[in-house]
């Protein structure tokens, strides 16, 4: 087995750049059935991964038969290396209650809203700043805000960490100086939620590390 997989939702993400996928990475690539082709740069590159890149076309309309189709996969493979890293690549929010609970049995999943995120973790390190300084989080730079974001929560003491998102929002809100938008807060507060990182039940926040 590859040491990560990336299961691709062609129907919900759209376009895609294969020549940006790092070696080691098995790409299941699930097709709608509506899609029936593809642009031939995208087939060059798909040729490129070779055995890497498996196609899967899905038959028939039915409402979220993509979704389990991916979902019947990622099983398929955590059943049969556990060890593997999995990234699902799609907009769609309803991949997260499963992926919350594939993260509390120990399997190390997550989904990505494109492909930058997908594979910022296989990216190289940034230079490390001046001792005692912290870099900067800037609006919309998304993947510096989170770890920003993340590094505040668990330097915080647990009874101190807000239990409200209202609150948690508050909190990263006066954090960011008030510079970066509610809008983008949420969607850290999403995001960290779809890692399994945090959890939240009818508005009360539940924090996983």
């Amino acid at each position: 087995m590859p040491d990560s997989v990336l299961l691709v939702d062609y129907e919900n993400i759209g376009k895609i750049d294969l020549g940006a996928i790092p070696a080691g990475v098995r790409v299941p690539f699930f097709f709608g059935a509506s899609q029936k082709s593809v642009p031939t740069e995208f087939l060059k590159a798909a040729l490129r991964l070779g055995e890497r890149f498996l196609p899967i076309d899905i038959e028939g309309q039915g409402k979220n038969a993509l979704d389990f189709h991916i979902a019947f996969y990622l099983g398929e493979y955590l059943t049969r290396a556990p060890g593997t890293s999995c990234v699902v690549l799609s907009k769609d929010k309803g991949f997260d209650p499963l992926i919350r609970h594939l993260v509390r049995r120990g399997f190390t999943v997550r989904r990505a809203n494109s492909m930058a995120e997908a594979l910022g973790s296989r990216a190289a390190p940034a230079a490390a700043a001046p001792r005692g300084q912290r870099p900067p989080a800037t609006r919309g730079d998304k993947a510096a805000l989170l770890a920003e974001a993340r590094q505040l929560l668990e330097g915080t003491q647990k009874i101190r960490r807000p239990r409200k998102r209202k609150g948690l929002i508050a909190v990263l809100h006066s954090h960011f100086s008030k510079k970066v938008p509610e809008r983008e807060l949420q969607g850290l507060v999403d995001e960290l939620i779809a890692r399994g990182e945090l959890s939240e039940s009818n508005g009360a926040i539940t924090y996983l590390f």
